[in-house]
């Protein structure tokens, strides 16, 4: 009489607990998918930096006919860049630093997606090897 009283006990138990794996599950894809992003991001203000401290000599055209943010957008393979900054010591063996605003597209199931989580920040500094035009990028 006891085995009559528990039946369907698992699957009432399996019902609770299946909408925390599904949000679990579906958080590590997010996770995963912002660190890839996050990847990309840091990877494209490298390959600017080292763009930049080789010596750029038209910010407008660094190959190809395109504009230096532009290249650093293109290699990042996300969204539009926002607050694109190009800090430099302008002296050869100075610093110069890149770094870049990007989008973060997080859609976790019923969970609130703060301000903070929409934009990541991706920067890199290296070692100034030759001087650039003097005018510099601009933003982007």
């Amino acid at each position: 009489m006891a085995r009559r009283a528990e039946d369907g006990a698992a699957a009432v138990e399996f019902a609770l607990l299946l909408p925390l794996l599904v949000l679990l599950l579906f958080g590590l894809i997010q996770f995963g998918l912002a660190f890839n992003t996050r990847i990309q991001a840091t990877n494209a203000a490298r390959e600017g930096a080292r763009m930049a401290v080789v010596g750029i000599d038209d910010w407008a055209d660094v190959g190809g006919g395109v504009a230096f943010w532009e290249a650093v957008r293109q290699d990042a393979g996300l969204g539009d860049l926002d607050n694109c900054v190009l800090t430099t010591t302008d002296v050869v063996g100075g610093t110069l630093t890149v770094t870049f605003d990007y989008p973060l597209d997080l859609v976790i199931p019923f969970m609130p997606n703060p301000p903070s989580w929409r934009t990541g920040t991706a920067t890199a500094t290296m070692r100034i090897e030759q001087l650039s035009a003097v005018a510099g990028p601009g933003g982007c």
